[in-house]
This record gives structure tokens, sequence and C-alpha cells, in this order.
């Protein structure tokens, strides 16, 4: 039993996460087809801040990342792991052991310069799709 509910709160974790990766209308609140900056912030940290932070203050603490990190380790390896010892390195910025909405923020700024390959100020379809065939991939 005990298996099967962690399989389900890993593929409950898996579809929010691929939901906030890659589908535009998910990403694009004001459906005008173009994805902002500021859209994107607002999904993925309220993604986050949604399914992590467990006292909802505002900040995701590593113990609260606990079940994140386990899941990964579990189903996605070594490299999965390497990825959210990635996330905490670059993303607590104060070194407090907690990730604010401000560093959340600015983690969501870097992935978005990242795929925003033609540098307009908002992400297409294309680079959408970009984004979700490179999703996993360091960088």
């Amino acid at each position: 039993m005990k298996r099967l509910l962690i399989t389900a709160a890993f593929l409950a974790m898996a579809s929010s996460a691929h939901a906030q990766m890659g589908r535009g209308p998910d990403l694009d609140l004001d459906n005008d087809g173009k994805v902002t900056l500021a859209e994107f912030k607002k999904v993925q940290a309220d993604s986050m801040l949604g399914r992590l932070d467990g006292d909802k203050d505002g900040r995701i603490t590593k113990a609260e990342s606990k079940s994140m990190e386990a899941l990964a380790a579990r189903f996605g390896g070594a490299k999965a792991t390497t990825r959210i010892a990635e996330m905490w390195s670059k993303g607590d910025a104060n070194k407090d052991g907690a990730l604010s909405r401000a560093e959340l923020d600015a983690g969501s700024k870097r992935r978005f310069d990242q795929v925003d390959a033609n540098r307009d100020g908002w992400l297409s379809k294309d680079e959408l799709a970009t984004m979700r065939q490179n999703r996993g991939r360091a960088g």
C-alpha cells in the first residue's frame, strides 16, 4: 500500500510538473498566445509553493522538499538527485536553507532567459516545445 501511495504521489507531481513546464495554455494566463516572464514566474513559483510549502509560509525549506528528493532519487536516479542539488545551490541565494518567493522567481527568470531563444521577452509555442524537449537536461 505504501508503495502505491508513493507511486500515486510521484505521478501527481509529474503531472503537475508536465503542465507547468510545457503546455502553452497552462503558462499563457491571459490567453494571448505569448508567455511573458510575469506569467512564467507566477506559474512556476505558484506550482512549486503549492506542492512543497507544507506550512504555507511562502518558503520551501529543505525539510519540506525531502519528499521531492526521495522521489527523484527513487525514480530519476543520480541525475535527478543532482538536478535537485543544483536547484538548491543555484536557488538558495542567501544560503538560509529555504527557497523564498524571490529566489523561486529568480530561478524562473534564469529558465525563461534560457528558453527565450530570440530574446524578444516572451515565449512562443516553438520555444515552449523546445523547452519540453529539453526538460530534464542540464542547463
